[in-house]
């Protein structure tokens, strides 16, 4: 394959850069001295969102659940997005953008969409010889211990390949992920799987993880698992990242980056940072729905151009937008106030709090019961219940899905105050009643008979 070429860098300014331009003083003398007119200089803010921002997807142990919803988006939906795709490292034009500011958006790879199943090593190199610069990484599905940091396998054998070698030997999912995250602009980890280590990272309560130590991208401090930087940092800080007879995590990818190893709380993998200095951000659900998912990434490519803030900005603890992810599921949900009434569902498909079924609404972060799913339609606590799967600590914190709470508990801080003056107590009665009588109970106000 003919080695590829770095991209050249071209002289250009954002829009919103231009108008800053635009009011400073010694902006006349400057392009006197460039020999460029104002139509030069507005020309080069348009020539700037010509040029792509470049998305490279990765699936590793996944079961491709967060394409299908990215796939389903509709506000946006892809073809509303994706301009351009990448065939043996070229781009190929589909459309023109459609949304202001966003310009051309370039996927490059993707393991399901991508018609080729062989261009995982050449994207990885082409990345890295900054072909694709600025990129972002999309990680879908939970990365493995492949270099024995907490599980001694036979030497040579793998959990997960995202291709192979020119040589013919085995690319592991680590080490493309790896090396794809030193130069991208921006990281972001999509699914439960990919965020916190979901169902793969199981302990199934009984407090003993699977061989493969499955890992999300980011530290589980419900369960005591780190994410895949913190992962890394180890297994070089040991000398373990050898495969193939080579070293294939030849760095420190903290060092990589210039980020800071810092353990505070909730865990070093939050303080990992890109390449333009922001952290791994969680687009968190099993899975979300297409829309958070491409309203993020858009959200994503706006920075990188330089007309949305950064997305450190507008992240929680656990690194999740707060545009989708700052309430709880209990707060965005209709029956909210069936659960401040003590009012509580025997069965599915009762009109009530489904709080006695099992619903961990109060529990987790998600606009699932406000935004619905495909189109605002459905959703999984449309008939079903929260199983808290946007949150850390999912799922072995919040088993059995469908059997109510050993005991209510008081709602989070967040809600703690409107649940006293609601009668939460009342309520907590309420549901003991409900459950011992069979039926949803109904509390009558005084001086009704």
């Amino acid at each position: 394959m003919e080695e590829p070429k770095p991209k050249q860098v071209k002289v250009g300014i954002t829009r919103r850069d231009f108008m800053k331009l635009a009011g400073i003083t010694g902006l006349t003398a400057w392009m006197v001295e460039k020999g460029l007119t104002w139509k030069d200089l507005f020309n080069m803010a348009n020539d700037a969102l010509s040029d792509p921002i470049n998305i490279i997807w990765t699936g590793n142990g996944w079961c491709g659940g967060n394409t299908i919803a990215f796939i389903d988006a509709m506000n946006p939906a892809v073809e509303d997005v994706v301009t351009q795709v990448t065939f043996n490292l070229q781009p190929i034009t589909l459309r023109s953008p459609s949304i202001a500011n966003v310009g051309n958006i370039n996927l490059v790879y993707h393991p399901i969409l991508m018609p080729q199943d062989d261009m995982a090593y050449p994207t990885m190199e082409a990345a890295l010889a900054g072909v694709f610069d600025p990129y972002v990484l999309v990680v879908e599905g939970t990365m493995f211990d492949e270099f024995g940091l907490y599980y001694k396998k036979p030497s040579d054998s793998f959990w997960c390949s995202a291709g192979r070698t020119p040589s013919g030997h085995v690319l592991l999912c680590d080490e493309f992920v790896f090396n794809l995250m030193k130069r991208a602009a921006l990281v972001y980890a999509t699914g439960a799987c990919a965020t916190y280590g979901g169902i793969p990272a199981t302990t199934n309560g009984l407090g003993y993880r699977s061989p493969t130590y499955a890992m999300g991208m980011l530290d589980d401090p419900y369960r005591g698992i780190l994410g895949f930087p913190a992962y890394l940092h180890e297994v070089y800080e040991k000398d373990l990242g050898y495969f193939r007879g080579e070293q294939v995590i030849d760095e420190d990818i903290y060092s990589a980056t210039n980020s800071p190893y810092n353990t505070a709380y909730p865990g070093p993998s939050y303080h990992w940072q890109s390449k333009l200095g922001q952290p791994i951000v969680a687009i968190a659900a099993d899975p979300p729905a297409g829309d958070w998912i491409m309203r993020t990434l858009v959200a994503g490519v706006l920075y990188v151009r330089g007309l949305a803030p950064p997305p450190s900005s507008t992240i929680d603890i656990f690194n999740r937008p707060k545009y989708f992810y700052g309430n709880e599921t209990h707060q965005n949900c209709p029956r909210a106030g069936f659960f401040a009434q003590g009012i509580f569902a025997k069965n599915f498909g009762d009109p009530q709090c489904t709080y006695s079924l099992g619903c961990k609404g109060t529990e987790a972060n998600s606009p699932a019961p406000r935004l619905g799913w495909v189109g605002g339609v459905g959703g999984c606590t449309r008939g079903g219940v929260c199983i808290a799967c946007t949150a850390p600590g999912f799922p072995d914190l919040y088993e059995p899905f469908y059997a109510p709470p050993n005991a209510p508990t008081l709602p989070s801080t967040t809600l703690l105050a409107a649940a006293v003056g609601a009668g939460i107590v009342v309520g907590v009665g309420s549901y003991f009643l409900s459950r011992r009588r069979g039926k949803p109970m109904v509390p009558k106000a005084k001086g009704v008979s």
